[in-house]
Parts: C-alpha cells; sequence; structure tokens
C-alpha cells in the first residue's frame, strides 16, 4: 500500500520504448502509478513489447500537457539528475532519501520525476522540486537510460520498504499552496530590491532548494506569505 502513493513522473519523454521499459521496472518493483508530463511520443506497440507484465501501468498512465498539471496533488516532488555541480550541487543520494521519502509516502502522495532522454530536467524543472537526487556512477560514463534510472529508483524504494515501519511525517503542503508562496513572495522580494533582474532567478532557485529541504507544512507556507505579505505592504508605504 506504501508503494502506491509514489508516482513516477515521465517529463517530456521522446522514445515510446522507454516509456515500456519503465512501465516494466516499476511493475517489477511493485509501483503502477505512472504519469507522462508533456510527452513527445505516444504510448505505442513497442511500449506495450517492452512493457512485458507491467502492461497494466501503461493502461492506467495518466498523460497531462504540462509539468504543473503533472504535479496536482503531491506533496512531495522529488526530481533526477545525471548531472552535478551549478544548481545540481544540492543533490543527494538516492539511499539517503529513501526512508524520508517513504516515510511522506505513508499518508501522502509524492512524485519522482525524471526529465528527457537527451537533457534531462532543465532549470525551470528543477524549481519545482524540493529534493533532488542523483545516481552515482563512475566518472567515464555518467549517462544511464531512462528506464535504467527508473528500475534503480524503483529497487530502492522496494527494499527500503521491506521490513521497515513508517516514522512520524509532517504533513507537507501541496505544491500548489507551495507554488503560490514562492511567486507571492518573488515578488515581495523584488519591491524592495533584494531581488534583481540579473540575479532573480539564480536567487530564487537557492530559496527553493533551501525550503524544499525543510519540508514546509501548511502553517509554514502562511508563515511566508504573511511575510510576504507584510514587505509588499512596507514597500508601498515607503514609495508614497
Amino acid at each position: 500500500m506504501l508503494l502506491n502513493n509514489i508516482t513516477i513522473i515521465l517529463a517530456g519523454t521522446k522514445h515510446p520504448g522507454n516509456i515500456g521499459s519503465a512501465a516494466r521496472a516499476m511493475f517489477n518493483m511493485g509501483l503502477d502509478q505512472l504519469i507522462l508530463a508533456a510527452p513527445q511520443c505516444k504510448i505505442s506497440d513497442e511500449s506495450y513489447r517492452l512493457a512485458k507484465g507491467g502492461k497494466v501501468v501503461l493502461d492506467s498512465a495518466r498523460v497531462c500537457k504540462n509539468l504543473k498539471s503533472a504535479m496536482r496533488g503531491f506533496r512531495l516532488l522529488v526530481g533526477t539528475t545525471g548531472k552535478s555541480g551549478g544548481y545540481r550541487a544540492q543533490s543527494f543520494s538516492l539511499r539517503s532519501l529513501v526512508p524520508r521519502i517513504l516515510d511522506q509516502a505513508a499518508q501522502q502522495k509524492v512524485g519522482i520525476l525524471f526529465g528527457p532522454e537527451d537533457t534531462g530536467l532543465i532549470d525551470d524543472d528543477l524549481q519545482c522540486c524540493q529534493l533532488l537526487i542523483r545516481i552515482p556512477t563512475q566518472h567515464k560514463a555518467n549517462s544511464i537510460n531512462l528506464s535504467q534510472a527508473v528500475m534503480i529508483v524503483c529497487y530502492e524504494l522496494l527494499m527500503g520498504r521491506l521490513g521497515r515501519d513508517p516514522a512520524r511525517f509532517p504533513k507537507l503542503a501541496s505544491l500548489e499552496q507551495i507554488e503560490a508562496m514562492y511567486s507571492q513572495l518573488e515578488t515581495a522580494l523584488r519591491e524592495i530590491g533584494f531581488l534583481q533582474p540579473q540575479n532573480a532567478g539564480h536567487m530564487m532557485l537557492r530559496i527553493r532548494q533551501l525550503l524544499g529541504r525543510a519540508g514546509l507544512e501548511a502553517p509554514d507556507v502562511g508563515i511566508f506569505r504573511g511575510i510576504a505579505r507584510q514587505i509588499g505592504w512596507y514597500a508601498g508605504s515607503g514609495k508614497k
């Protein structure tokens, strides 16, 4: 039951075979919730051929027109990256995050996000994720096939699930609440000049990474929105 609250989200997937192979990996490891966000291909005969027993995963897969619509209903979104450095320097090892993912999945919906085969997740995608995981590889070959990455993630989740009881977990705010908070906070920080055109994107991503690690609950979001409101009020008063 615990794994049923974990959804694999494939964003911008370009090859039907990878969708089928990912579905097979999910089925083998006990996960059955799949979302295709803005796919660049359709589920095809090749997908079903490679899915094997995972055909049931394909039959129930949801297709969303963009990542924003795919995120609805989730409380935690974990991104995956094969790259390091820059914004991706804040990534964690998969095994170290499995306990937290499973604790959250005990009663809340968690999404694991994978990017397109050729680019992986881009910066705009990373902003939507509270946490990032990276599968370590030897330095001469850091690229993993999409379906192989899905298999590794699903395997670690299954192994983490076996023989463990979930610990106390915070009831996280919804991703819709989180995004509304960031939008309000960014507006307020622009009004007081903390965010400048040349650094706004970078600074907001760092703020997102910092607060994403904290695991914000609904009352926390309310506090930050209240702070943003007050900043906006004072900024407006100062201009008069």
